[in-house]
């Protein structure tokens, strides 16, 4: 018994030992399509290197700032892979079943809007692009949202019951807001701020507009 014992105790060591050895070298050739993929721009095996990123994403960073490369590769591989897969939902949903999640971040730093229930009401005042995109974006049928944190995006997603989400925020934002959106059985895209931080951050509005006409 003490022998079979034994054996089953080896037989589980080399298992353990085996089976992390596979997972190192998954994440290796991921860490390698990710990193090819960043720098040319070209997808290959896209579903392998969600597969990674969702699964071993510790790892796969762990190996990147091992060779002294930025870990935040892997985060904005990761939402270029997402909006790649999801934006054929996206474009197939009606504009009036979409929603428009604009961070309160992007506003003017003397904006006078105020705090709503449904976030930052925009009076159009000029001073910065919301209220441009957001009128644009309302006549074409979406619900445009400008708001401060998450929990207004899940509270408001769940009264308003959109079929599709365009996201806009910081890198973490974006990747926080996708993995939502495949939680709640969404189709979301995400835009990332060319410059986040508190106040008076930076968006590519050509890039959000390219996205809410598709």
């Amino acid at each position: 018994m003490l022998f079979d014992l034994n054996s089953l105790y080896a037989l589980i060591g080399q298992a353990v030992v085996y089976g992390a050895l596979f997972l190192f070298i998954i994440a290796v050739l991921g860490s390698f399509l990710i990193a090819y993929s960043f720098k040319t721009e070209r997808f290959i095996f896209p579903n392998f290197m969600l597969f990674c990123i969702s699964l071993l994403e510790n790892l796969v960073k762990a190996l990147f700032r091992l060779v002294r490369m930025d870990d935040s590769i892997v985060d904005e591989v990761g939402i270029s892979l997402k909006n790649k897969i999801g934006l054929k939902k996206y474009k197939e949903t009606p504009f009036n079943k979409r929603m428009i999640f604009l961070p309160q971040c992007l506003r003017a730093a003397d904006c006078p809007s105020k705090l709503s229930p449904e976030g930052m009401q925009c009076i159009n005042c000029g001073k910065c692009e919301i209220g441009k995109a957001r009128k644009h974006a309302e006549e074409m049928g979406y619900r445009v949202f400008i708001v401060p944190g998450s929990s207004f995006i899940v509270r408001l997603v769940r009264e308003h019951r959109p079929h599709a989400i365009l996201g806009v925020g910081c890198m973490g934002e974006v990747k926080a807001g996708l993995e939502m959106c495949e939680k709640l059985n969404l189709y979301g895209v995400g835009l990332v701020l060319d410059k986040d931080g508190c106040v008076s951050t930076i968006l590519d509005w050509k890039k959000f507009y390219d996205f809410i006409v598709t």
